[in-house]
């Protein structure tokens, strides 16, 4: 269950945030930016995070289903690509 919640938050980050588990020298502690700072796809997950934060309900705490099948797929097509770089 726990690495679903991390998939599933690892797909909020939208590729944004790797995690070693993922690596092929594998470390499970490590995560990481794995985008240069001047991507469109940060300031697009900055500004989607900055939005949950303003927005009661949405965010960090806020319960999500991370088995719904949508969540799920989003979260498992992320592993694949990841896995693969």
């Amino acid at each position: 269950m726990q690495e679903l919640v991390l998939r599933d938050i690892l797909a909020d980050c939208e590729g944004v945030v790797r995690w070693g588990g993922d690596d092929s020298t594998v470390n499970e502690s490590l995560f990481y930016i794995d985008a240069g700072p001047n991507e469109e796809r940060v300031r697009k997950v900055a500004d989607k995070f900055r939005g949950w934060d303003a927005t009661p309900g949405k965010g960090a705490g806020a319960e999500v289903n991370v088995l719904s099948p949508s969540r799920r797929s989003r979260a498992d097509r992320l592993a694949r690509t990841q896995r693969s770089d």
